[in-house]
């Protein structure tokens, strides 16, 4: 099975006009972490730490954003020429993780646990940060993003380096 893949020139031209005309529309910057927190914050509607100002509120465009990043997925999966499947392979990590459902699982939602904290605690997470925060040359989102890909490639060079 070919998996079809964009040339990374049209694919970086296309997110970045994705992030302006959201920006155009929307009035505000892209970015998913926020409306993951909401989301987690009407789950446990007790626990401040999650509702943040206006977008505490269930009628928010970035818990939509959010929502409609697993709605697209679904989508295009059902719509992909290639027939779709389940699957709880993870690629080259699965040298690395333990090879039980269970210990996947446990891992992904320790890593999700993770990034969540990470996102919060950095005002924003990676694609906030990164992209949205790198298109609008913000100083401490150039930063963050830095820090996010060393740390990815320090990362991976300790679990896959020779």
């Amino acid at each position: 099975m070919d998996i079809l893949v964009w040339p990374a020139v049209p694919a970086g031209i296309a997110l970045g006009l994705f992030v302006i005309f959201h920006f155009w529309l929307m009035g505000k910057p892209a970015g998913c972490s926020t409306g993951y927190g909401n989301f987690c914050g009407m789950v446990t509607s007790k626990i401040e730490y999650f509702r943040v100002g206006e977008y505490a509120k269930i009628n928010n465009s970035k818990l939509w954003f959010l929502l409609g990043i697993p709605l697209g997925g679904f989508l295009s999966a059902m719509t992909s020429p290639e027939p779709w499947t389940f699957s709880f392979s993870m690629g080259m990590y699965d040298t690395i993780l333990p090879q039980t459902l269970a210990g996947k699982a446990i891992w992904i939602v320790f890593g999700g646990i993770l990034l969540g904290f990470g996102a919060r605690l950095a005002g924003a997470c990676t694609t906030g940060h990164a992209l949205v925060g790198g298109a609008m040359l913000n100083p401490p989102s150039l930063l963050a993003g830095g820090v996010f890909f060393f740390s990815a490639f320090i990362t991976t060079q300790l679990l896959f380096g020779s």
